[in-house]
């Protein structure tokens, strides 16, 4: 049987760096039927003329304007030639066999996104998908629910079908942190997430860019977090959830101060505050969500809280791996080594 041919997206911004690594585990994979595609998010580094040097294979799009993630997996989607869609970060390594094991579970049922586990350079356990953040994090303090799946998947590497990507893409008003509410979009119309228990990938985080706490950085989160929930649940069960979202914002604004990021904090509430900028946008997006929803918000919540639980246990069931993963000349590569 012919393999499925897919499309490995790689959103690229000032990642010259990091993309010999990443390129060159997705040109060495035991799966050749794999079409590599790079966004280029207008750097202004020496990517692009990087990989026309060092990956011909390499299809590249270059915008002549940085519109963010979203957009940018949106539009290669559409140009895609695979009937699978693998998101990567340019800042991620795979072994060799990992989008060949991916494609295996796919196959199994195409109405699912494929996360293997995440792990640091330093083969340290990171995550299993991602759980619920801003919601699920506090329920889960008063309700204890088994959870036997992520809340969203992480898109640093994921696996689904290119239908699934077109028929939901992700959400380009949100510009960044624009997964949660993919995921939460995808749950509603009952798309499983999936995690490969026992494979992963190596990321490095935050590679085109160290966001850690700062203002760019806040003010993204807060621009989701709001909005996100406005799109998704229903109105009456927004209104429950306000007093646990004004706790998660004061909690995370006191987090900035504790750190003394100050212009972090303000970025934060901006971010909040940009919703009511855009209301009417956000209205469109949630009149289509609503309207093609078939879960109710009881069973979100539970996913969201069961979350929680499998981000917890799957954490417990690699405790201990880390140290026998000793796999560091097989996950580095060099451009020479690529068969062009």
């Amino acid at each position: 049987m012919k393999e499925k041919k897919v499309s490995a997206i790689v959103v690229n911004w000032n990642g010259i760096k990091f993309l010999p690594d990443c390129l060159s585990s997705l040109f060495n994979q035991t799966y050749k039927e794999l079409e590599v595609i790079v966004v280029d998010c207008v750097s202004k580094d020496e990517s692009v003329p990087f990989i026309k040097t060092n990956y011909p294979r390499t299809k590249v799009i270059e915008l002549k304007q940085d519109f963010g993630p979203p957009y940018a997996i949106n539009l290669a989607a559409r140009e895609a030639q695979g009937e699978y869609i693998l998101i990567l970060n340019n800042d991620v390594i795979l072994p060799k066999d990992l989008i060949e094991k991916m494609v295996q579970e796919l196959d199994k049922d195409k109405n699912s996104v494929i996360n293997p586990v995440e792990l640091s350079f330093k083969y340290q356990y990171l995550s299993s998908g991602c759980p619920s953040g801003w919601i699920g994090k506090f329920l889960y303090k008063i309700i204890k629910i088994k959870g036997e799946s992520p809340f969203f998947p992480s898109t640093a590497c994921c696996l689904t079908t290119r239908e699934l990507v077109l028929s939901n893409p992700l959400n380009e008003n949100l510009f960044m942190y624009e997964d949660t509410e993919w995921g939460w979009r995808l749950q509603l119309r009952k798309t499983k997430l999936k995690v490969l228990k026992g494979d992963y990938f190596l990321h490095r985080g935050s590679g085109s860019e160290n966001t850690s706490y700062s203002p760019k950085q806040a003010y993204f989160v807060g621009r989701a977090t709001f909005a996100t929930c406005f799109i998704c649940f229903k109105i009456p069960t927004l209104i429950l959830m306000l007093p646990i979202l004004a706790c998660n914002y004061l909690w995370q604004v006191s987090v900035y101060l504790k750190r003394k990021k100050f212009k972090s904090a303000f970025a934060y509430t901006k971010g909040y505050l940009f919703f009511f900028g855009k209301l009417k946008v956000f209205l469109q997006d949630r009149k289509m969500t609503q309207l093609r929803r078939e879960v109710k918000d009881g069973k979100i919540l539970k996913q969201m809280i069961g979350s929680i639980d499998f981000a917890k246990r799957a954490k417990s069931e690699w405790k201990g791996k880390e140290g026998s993963l000793n796999l560091s000349k097989e996950m580095v590569y060099s451009p020479l080594e690529v068969t062009r």
